[in-house]
């Protein structure tokens, strides 16, 4: 029964725990998949390919001489003893080996050197093409799962891919040059080795179909156990300090030990078939010894022939095994490659219109006219907003959490569309702008600092990697962050840590904000840019930030009212609208909600 495709939310990448498998997409598109993934990633490494396919086919060739080799050990050295035939066997087996080292280590250096191409090839376009999509759809999708996508399954695509192509280059030539051996040595004895293939093939079918859903929740919770573990190493502090060490344990217990289980169920299911091709190539052996045995002893065949066709059998039996695990191979491929494309198939949906112009006049005045929007179109978060920026001009906003002030910030930065309305700079609507040209002109300091394993120098610099140490130190000054980098051991040589972690939240917003203040960008937005700051400091960053505002217009978010006082126009918003706005003096003389609230903060 085919599962019903479920009501998927656009910007969300499929949770395969809660069933969004495609268990029963068709085999056509499966397979086209498949061939889109060699023509994108293998083709263009073919040359590489036919080598190590070639030296395959040696390898195999050398595997398929040595029945030949037996029967003339046997018929020539043990029967006849023949002293010169010993000369030529011995000969003969110096140069299947030599050849044979030969071509494996060809096969594998080759085949090394396309592995590592195309695990590059996949990571960078991955990674590229991540940092194109919307910003919903990181938001929408956890870290972890994404992550899992780009190393996990890009390794897994890597082994598996590597052993399907070993599989059916080498043992592919070795399996088909043995079964013409056997067929044109004694077709009698080859149809009385062959009646076992139906016992083989059922199980492997059944076998192949289970290994497919089995692997793709596997792989899922690959990725739940990513995030499980970024989720509780980056709130270490937290966990630490509320004493949820055993809550955290519990939780990674549990998708690990969900994955192992996957695991086992995909180790039974492939293990199954290695007891059942044992059976029936013993099964086949038993037959061709009884009959064979039988006309060796009453001189209708020779001993030769029968000792070739046995170990023919033998040699089959690696090859066979392995090529039944094609098909549980191509289910993995198969598998990692859909989620591997449904992170390169996702188009972001915020794009340059067709005929985007260059924004013209980024220090131009910032206008909300009537502007609509909702993450979730049944729920708006700004509705019928309008606010006009004067050019140069520094604007707070200001209102209850959930009102729509950091909207307002994504808005500009052209982050998320609004469903109606519009917003222009200098005149121009957003919309008809390029998107470089508009984030160019564009720099956010948010709550949430963005800082990066590396030193100072290089977190200030990240936006003007060319700015002179002068420069640098001119922007860490404005946000009073100089001194206290003096003091770091090494100074602006310091070393951050991941995510900023060797510097306190005060310090790492100043250096985030000092990176905005040296990028220089006509537009600056500030989402609780402070929040983490001392009073008086927070005071004299924001006070540093109005006097170097010439020419730059700027958008501030703060809960602190005692932080905006100083800004040209104060907005109060509520419920997705601009319910006042002013200059601090005139709202706290509307005595309104500003001046309600200014009054609760100042007690």
């Amino acid at each position: 029964m085919s599962v019903p495709a479920p009501q998927t939310d656009p910007d969300r990448i499929s949770d395969l725990s809660r069933r969004e498998t495609r268990i029963d997409e068709p085999f056509r598109s499966r397979v086209g998949r498949l061939k889109r993934f060699g023509r994108e990633f293998l083709l263009p490494h073919a040359r590489n390919l036919v080598v190590a396919v070639l030296a395959m086919s040696v390898f195999a060739g050398t595997v398929v001489a040595l029945p030949w080799l037996f029967k003339s050990l046997v018929n020539d050295i043990l029967v006849r003893r023949d002293a010169g035939a010993l000369y030529e066997i011995v000969g003969v087996v110096l140069v299947l080996f030599g050849l044979r080292a030969a071509a494996g280590y060809l096969q594998q250096y080759m085949l090394s050197r396309v592995s590592n191409h195309v695990t590059t090839s996949l990571q960078n376009r991955i990674s590229n093409h991540l940092l194109g999509l919307d910003l919903a759809f990181f938001q929408k999708n956890s870290v972890g799962q994404i992550i899992a996508r780009a190393t996990d399954d890009v390794n897994v695509l890597n082994n598996t891919s590597t052993n399907i192509v070993v599989t059916l280059g080498r043992d592919l030539v070795t399996f088909v040059g043995l079964v013409i051996y056997v067929l044109w040595a004694s077709p009698q004895w080859f149809l009385l080795a062959l009646a076992g293939g139906p016992l083989i093939a059922i199980p492997a079918v059944i076998a192949n179909r289970k290994l497919r859903a089995l692997m793709r929740h596997g792989q899922q919770l690959g990725g739940e156990i990513l995030q499980a573990f970024e989720e509780a190493l980056h709130g270490i502090r937290g966990v630490k300090a509320e004493n949820h060490e055993d809550v955290e344990r519990k939780r990674l217990r549990d998708v690990i030990v969900g994955r192992r289980k996957i695991g086992l169920k995909v180790a039974r299911t492939r293990a199954a078939l290695s007891p059942i091709v044992d059976v029936v190539t013993a099964l086949a052996l038993v037959g061709v010894l009884l009959v064979g045995g039988s006309q060796v002893i009453d001189g209708s065949s020779d001993a030769g022939e029968l000792m070739a066709f046995v170990s023919a059998l033998m040699l089959l039996y690696e090859p066979l095994r392995r090529l039944l695990q094609v098909n549980a191979q191509l289910q993995i491929c198969g598998v990692s490659i859909a989620r591997i494309y449904e992170i390169l198939d996702r188009r972001p949906r915020i794009v340059d219109a067709a005929g985007a112009v260059a924004l013209a006049d980024p220090s131009g005045a910032i206008v909300f006219d009537d502007v609509r929007f909702g993450y979730d179109p049944a729920k708006p978060v700004l509705d019928g907003f309008s606010v006009t920026i004067p050019a140069g001009a520094s604007i707070a906003f200001v209102g209850p959490s959930g009102s729509g002030k950091t909207t307002v910030l994504n808005l500009v930065a052209r982050l998320y569309e609004p469903s109606g309305g519009r917003v222009t700079i200098g005149g121009q609507d957003i919309a008809g702008v390029t998107l470089a040209s508009l984030r160019e002109s564009i720099a956010l300091v948010s709550q949430d600092v963005l800082l990066f394993d590396a030193s100072v120098r290089a977190n200030i610099a990240y936006g003007r990697p060319d700015a002179t140490d002068a420069e640098i130190e001119a922007a860490a000054r404005a946000a009073m962050a100089h001194e206290f980098i003096e003091r770091l051991e090494g100074g602006y040589g310091f070393r951050v840590g991941p995510r900023g972690t060797r510097l306190s939240g005060g310090q790492r917003q100043r250096v985030a904000i000092a990176r905005a203040l040296l990028r220089n960008a006509p537009i600056l937005l500030l989402d609780e840019a402070t929040s983490a700051l001392d009073g008086a400091i927070e005071a004299q960053v924001q006070a540093n930030i109005f006097a170097a505002r010439k020419n730059r217009t700027t958008l501030i978010i703060a809960h602190r009212l005692a932080t905006v006082v100083a800004a040209d126009l104060i907005c109060v918003v509520r419920d997705g609208r601009v319910v006042e706005q002013g200059d601090h003096r005139t709202l706290l003389g509307d005595d309104g909600e500003y001046a309600e609230s200014h009054r609760l903060q100042s007690g």
